[in-house]
């Protein structure tokens, strides 16, 4: 690991240490608040203050950055605690713990915790705990908890327990409990347990018990739910 055109540690200038990450990288941690980081393969670059970019890593953890953007691009596991915003592209495994916005694109699973706006694009493996507005479009396996609004769009299998309003257009398989109002229109299946309201057109709708619901998703999907994106 190489570190280039960087100041590391404490800085005099106010704003360099207010916008200060922490990177983790080959099990050595760095702090940083400008220049790149050079790992085998890939880099770690601050473009301008308080916003870093990660490519090609095998595996990294970004934290701080007071309140700053990370985006991760190419990485193996890749991971991003107590920053402002951070965007995952055709990453490997990605997990965020506190940040307001997360974007993730491509990427092969998902964990999130104490999140603000989530957004997921055709993703394979998600796991969402807790968090305020949710958008996932054509994600695999989706198993969100504790969220204020949820939509999903064109996802195969989805569960969503204990979120406020849940929204569903043209997904395969839906599980829901414990929530508020259910929408949608064009799916396959939408199971549903103790839920406020329920309005789905289109959709074979079955209102079940919460033990039936539970027996319900542990089956595993349809084989010709195989993921060919």
């Amino acid at each position: 690991m190489e570190l280039v055109d960087a100041k590391a540690g404490v800085s005099s200038s106010t704003v360099a240490v207010h916008h200060m990450f922490v990177v983790v990288l080959e099990g050595i941690e760095t702090d940083i608040h400008e220049g790149t980081l050079h790992g085998n393969p890939g880099k770690v670059t601050v473009t301008s203050p308080g916003n870093l970019s990660a490519d090609g890593l095998q595996s990294v953890l970004v934290r701080g950055g007071g309140g700053g953007t990370v985006a991760f691009t190419l990485c193996g596991d890749a991971a991003a605690e107590g920053v402002q915003s951070a965007s995952f592209v055709q990453c490997g495994a990605t997990r965020v713990d506190g940040a307001r916005a997360v974007s993730v694109s491509r990427c092969r699973s998902v964990d999130v915790e104490q999140a603000g706006k989530v957004t997921l694009e055709r993703c394979r493996e998600v796991r969402l705990r807790g968090g305020g507005l949710l958008r996932a479009t054509r994600c695999r396996r989706t198993d969100v908890e504790s969220f204020g609004e949820v939509r999903l769009a064109r996802c195969k299998g989805a569960r969503a327990d204990w979120c406020g309003s849940v929204e569903v257009e043209m997904c395969r398989v839906v599980d829901v409990s414990r929530c508020g109002a259910v929408t949608g229109d064009r799916c396959r299946v939408v199971n549903v347990s103790s839920c406020g309201s329920v309005a789905v057109t289109h959709a074979v709708v079955k209102m079940l018990e919460e033990k039936q619901l539970q027996s319900q998703s542990q089956q595993p999907l349809s084989p010709h739910s195989s993921d060919s994106e």
